[in-house]
């Protein structure tokens, strides 16, 4: 994007973001946001709303479709953006909202990469200790399965990495070995 549509994108994001946490809405305004930005992914919803050939009409169409929320303050925000024609800017606009709320909240998605699925009772022990070493709060815990890892785990939350993996302690031992 360009300056332009940076500034376009945060002229709306940042009082959105003011708002929410005033009202004390940021973690149902963040799973509503975060159901949505999943159907724009499934459905290449964001190409559809900023392509030249679609009328805004039927832009403005698409977009209310998500005013069925249960936020009164992403319905007020669609609403604002179609009045005010902004309907190709709602998907980078969703994504600055949730990052400034993680931000501000200091909650973020961790995500485990393993070799092995972790059980329930693995991830509650694991939370605290994520907690305290990242210094944030786990909002939710997403796996990825990694069978390059061989063992061990890596856990990445706001560009932080705890890497325990054996793959990294093979790499270390290889580096001293040179």
């Amino acid at each position: 994007m360009d300056k332009r549509s940076d500034a376009t994108v945060e002229k709306y994001a940042a009082p959105f973001v003011q708002i929410v946490l005033e009202k004390n809405q940021q973690r149902d305004v963040f799973r509503e946001l975060s159901q949505i930005k999943g159907i724009f992914e499934e459905t290449h919803l964001a190409d559809f709303l900023s392509h030249i050939g679609v009328s805004q009409a039927e832009k403005s169409k698409v977009l209310r479709l998500f005013q069925t929320c249960d936020s009164v303050l992403v319905n007020n925000l669609i609403e604002v953006l179609v009045k005010n024609g902004r309907e190709d800017f709602f998907y980078p606009i969703l994504l600055d909202i949730l990052k400034k709320i993680e931000k501000e909240t200091n909650e973020f998605e961790v995500t485990i990469h393993s070799v092995e699925g972790l059980s329930e009772e693995q991830k509650a022990r694991l939370i605290p200790v994520i907690e305290k070493k990242m210094n944030l709060k786990v909002r939710s815990i997403k796996e990825n399965l990694d069978g390059s890892l061989i063992g061990g785990f890596a856990i990445t939350a706001n560009h932080k990495i705890i890497d325990t993996s054996i793959k990294r302690q093979l790499k270390a031992v290889k580096e001293k070995l040179k």
